[in-house]
């Protein structure tokens, strides 16, 4: 599997949704992942990707 890189940092503390695994394209993007996957899907793409990116210095725990 390839990695997943999204670069731009306005998205930092956002989920985005992008078309697949294999294209990191971000065609939507909000702070609350229900409305990230809706506006995906409304856009005509049924089966998005979304994934947080975390802000810059952001303690994570799993």
């Amino acid at each position: 599997m390839e990695q997943v890189l999204i670069k731009e940092n306005k998205y930092n503390g956002s989920y985005v949704a992008i078309k697949d695994f294999g294209d990191s394209t971000v065609i939507a993007d909000g702070k609350d992942p229900k409305e990230v996957y809706d506006k995906a899907v409304k856009q005509g793409y049924s089966n998005p990707v979304i994934l947080f990116i975390p802000a810059k210095d952001m303690v994570q725990i799993y």
